[in-house]
């Protein structure tokens, strides 16, 4: 049984802040403790909790998967020793100049009922299973998971990656997907992390639709309010499906496509493996 509690990490300001240690790969060897980070946005991290990340968790690595959009809006804090690495997975899924201000007038929206509802009704589409496609096997998002494991290849002793996109939950989620893969984790434990990120949004998931209820927004709205903020298997299992059947496995999309070598994962094995 995965625990939320368990993988959780306390930093101020961050959403959905997670470790991926603890989970048994190759030849039952465990993912070794708080040296691989998955967040939310790092904007709004507090003094203390980049402090931390510098002092506790010695982060030399934070890998922001945003677009540089939202890299804009929402720039990255300072933590003292990181390097940064900007790799976008989204970069062509268009974005009207209409529809990026009004996600930036969303992130000052407090009224539950009116944003959503207001979404809703502008009709912006949105389609996650198809999101993940492009993460996973457009020309950008290969080259920028790639360039992820190559920074997991380079990290130095002693120290830890971090890697986020805005909510830490899609982005973030094929990342983990990937890593976790690599190293030999069980499906069943990569999705059912994937899907902690409904407990570490859970007060979130439910206020949202607790309010929409007592407005009687109405099912439709509940849902897309629901997909937007939350995760589903259907939207991972687009992409394992794929890879599955283009590729035999997920190691099999990582050596055809990203090029890992079996050199490759038997360092990552040797450097997140105890």
């Amino acid at each position: 049984m995965i625990s939320y509690e368990k993988q959780r990490i306390i930093l101020d300001g961050v959403q959905n802040a997670r470790q991926l240690g603890g989970y048994i790969g190759t030849d039952g060897k465990k993912v070794k403790n708080n040296i691989i980070l998955r967040t939310g946005t790092l904007y709004t991290a507090t003094a203390d909790a980049r402090r931390e990340l510098s002092e506790l968790y010695r982060v030399s690595d934070v890998i922001d998967f945003r677009m540089p959009q939202e890299a804009e809006a929402m720039p990255e804090p300072d933590i003292k020793g990181a390097r940064y690495h900007h790799l976008s997975v989204l970069n062509n899924i268009p974005v009207s100049k209409k529809e990026f201000e009004l996600y930036k007038k969303l992130l000052n929206i407090n009224d539950i009922v009116y944003k959503y509802k207001f979404i809703y009704e502008q009709k912006v589409p949105v389609d996650m299973a198809e999101n993940y496609k492009i993460m996973a096997f457009s020309d950008e998002g290969k080259a920028g998971y790639r360039k992820f494991f190559d920074i997991l290849l380079n990290k130095p002793e002693n120290a830890s990656v971090l890697f986020h996109c805005t909510q830490g939950k899609d982005r973030t989620g094929v990342a983990a997907l990937l890593l976790l893969s690599a190293l030999g984790v069980e499906r069943e434990t990569i999705i059912a992390d994937y899907l902690l990120t409904n407990k570490a949004y859970g007060y979130l998931l439910d206020k949202i639709r607790n309010e929409l209820t007592a407005a009687n927004a109405g099912k439709e709205v509940i849902d897309y309010a629901m997909m937007l903020e939350g995760v589903s298997e259907s939207f991972i299992g687009a992409v394992l499906k794929i890879m599955d059947r283009e590729y035999g496995s997920v190691k099999g999309y990582l050596k055809s496509e990203l090029d890992l070598t079996n050199a490759d994962i038997k360092r990552l094995e040797e450097m997140y493996l105890e």
